[in-house]
């Protein structure tokens, strides 16, 4: 069982979004310890990572919720979930595609630039 502390470490997330995202009913399996504080199994872990993946990756908060509660109530919704997360799969490589050609502009400009000082 893992702290939300320990789950930011392995995860490399900020303690207060795992917090956030908790709170917003992201993960919807977490069990509490006898202090009331939130503990996650291997599992658990597997979710966080699966948020942190959505959320990272632009998907809006509210459809990763509705994944998630997809995700918790089984198998009979391969469906709705395969067809989520191919649609965000499209976004987000549509996103990728332009950012590469953002990042090819700016290396030109940056070329450009280092080209101009070297002349001086």
């Amino acid at each position: 069982m893992y702290t939300i502390k320990e789950i930011a470490e392995i995860t490399e997330e900020n303690e207060h979004t795992i917090r956030y995202y908790a709170k917003l009913g992201l993960f919807p399996n977490i069990a509490r310890d006898k202090y009331n504080t939130r503990v996650f199994s291997d599992a658990d872990l597997d979710d966080v990572r699966m948020v942190i993946c959505l959320a990272d990756t632009g998907m809006p908060l509210e459809q990763v919720k509705q994944f998630m509660e997809l995700e918790k109530q089984g198998n009979d919704t391969y469906p709705e979930r395969y067809q989520i997360l191919k649609e965000h799969q499209n976004n987000a490589r549509s996103k990728l595609v332009k950012l590469q050609k953002e990042v090819q502009l700016i290396e030109w400009k940056t070329y450009q630039y280092q080209q101009k000082a070297r002349n001086r």
